[in-house]
């Protein structure tokens, strides 16, 4: 790769920057937000890989030094969005990529390829195994039948989809069936992000903000919203992505010009309500990325999200030219996951909840209790909500006793610290029901 002063780098960057930059002003009260009300709270420290910190490395000074590890990255290609799953003790990630010296840089993504990465641990470092075709802006997800789906576009904006019976192929390629079921397409087949629901049928949203469904990931995904969820605010957005727990759905979308994410929740995946707060902006990696685009998940087998995956580049996209110090990656970022609720319940004392111990985590001595705040999602964002009025234990687990107080929400909240001072939040369906799993909705560890 060429070379340039630092100084030079920083004046291109700092004079093209207000062309893909519109400041978004924030709804009113989001101010009063409290720690834990954002979804952006929960990003926490990457751990350094090895010897990965150094800044003899591409990027402008706003990215350097930096873990070059994390994630994938190299000098002969540029990067772009992919989502990881676990087999086994491997670690696959699908990602878009294209060489780093053609001549219009960033530009060229629409005739990149999609790479198989794998590395023995989810935050990297990555290592190209094959190459599909190909394709732009790829989503790995698994079928009913077991095998498995890699979504992406072609250089015209079209759906494929590139299926396998394993993660080893041998792959083909085929366009992506769906049926508008007479409803008007949003926005084209870009962005696709999916989640498989209890009953091995696949939920899947769009660059537009449209709901779909297919019976299995092989029959067509059939349209099943009006219009868009998104909120009804200002913002371009894209780059939806999409998973469920065993409480709820959950969905992020990214305003790319005004470099803000929005964080919605849903208990079928079809009623869709926006949470307050920031669900990610720059700012939140330990570098100064220009963008964060493409946020994926990798969760645990309760669905809780444990990392997540971003598209960075060090620069606005125009600036960024064949064979110059920029470029673009996919980096990893820990996710608190939160704490898992047992079971909840109203008994004769209050609202019982039983907040699950796991490995690394006492619930009886590792929840501080007086920091504790009940009530709807959107309410203890704010700070507001119900204290406990008691406390019990139960087969080693906490037993947290809240006012028996009326609860409108399908989905509350339990938000406050653990002892420690790490953030503590958990949720629970006021029905006291899970949503269940299907056995291929979990990675085969």
């Amino acid at each position: 790769m060429k070379t340039t002063s630092s100084l030079f780098a920083v004046l291109a960057l700092a004079g093209a920057a207000s062309a893909q930059i519109v400041e978004r002003p924030r709804p009113a009260g989001w101010e009063n937000l409290v720690f834990g009300g954002r979804f952006m709270d929960r990003f926490e420290k990457p751990e350094v890989i090895g010897n990965g910190w150094t800044d003899k490395c591409w990027g402008g000074d706003n990215v350097r030094p930096r873990d070059v590890r994390n994630g994938i990255e190299d000098g002969e290609f540029s990067y772009w969005g992919g989502n990881i799953t676990q087999v086994g003790r491997d670690y696959h990630l699908f990602v878009a990529r294209w060489k780093e010296s053609e001549p219009k840089g960033h530009m060229f993504w629409p005739q990149s390829e999609i790479a198989h990465a794998v590395s023995t641990r989810p935050n990297g470092d990555f290592k190209v195994v094959e190459v599909l075709g190909k394709g732009h802006n790829p989503e790995l997800f698994r079928c009913k039948d077991g095998s498995w789906a890699v979504y992406c576009i072609d250089a015209r904006g079209l759906a494929h989809l590139y299926r396998a019976q394993t993660l080893d192929g041998p792959w083909s390629c085929e366009r992506m069936a769906l049926d508008l079921d007479g409803r008007k397409m949003i926005e084209g087949e870009s962005n696709f992000s999916f989640c498989t629901r209890p009953d091995g049928s696949i939920l899947a949203v769009c660059r537009g903000g449209g709901i779909w469904l297919s019976e299995d990931g092989r029959k067509p995904f059939v349209r099943k919203s009006e219009g868009r969820v998104y909120p009804d605010v200002a913002g371009r957005f894209e780059d939806p992505v999409l998973w469920r727990d065993e409480v709820q759905y959950h969905l992020i979308v990214n305003d790319w010009l005004g470099r803000v994410a929005w964080k919605l929740t849903s208990p079928d995946g079809f009623s869709w309500t926006t949470q307050p707060g920031e669900a990610y902006t720059p700012g939140i990696a330990p570098n100064d990325w220009f963008k964060f685009e493409r946020m994926r998940v990798f969760q645990d087998e309760y669905g809780r999200v444990v990392q997540a995956n971003f598209a960075v580049i060090d620069c606005p996209k125009k600036d960024d030219r064949g064979s110059d110090i920029h470029s673009s990656k996919n980096i990893t970022l820990p996710v608190n996951p939160g704490r898992r609720i047992e079971t909840f319940r109203k008994t004769r004392r209050g609202w019982e909840a039983r907040i699950r111990s796991e490995r690394g985590f006492d619930s009886t001595r590792d929840v501080d209790v007086d920091s504790l705040i009940l009530g709807p999602q959107s309410f203890v964002a704010f700070g507001a909500g119900v204290k406990p009025i008691a406390t019990a234990e139960a087969g080693g687990d906490l037993v947290a006793i809240f006012p028996a107080v009326e609860l409108d929400a399908p989905v509350i909240e339990i938000l406050g610290r653990e002892t420690s001072g790490r953030l503590f939040f958990a949720t629970a369906r006021t029905d006291g029901t899970k949503l269940g799993f299907f056995k291929y909705d979990q990675p085969e560890r």
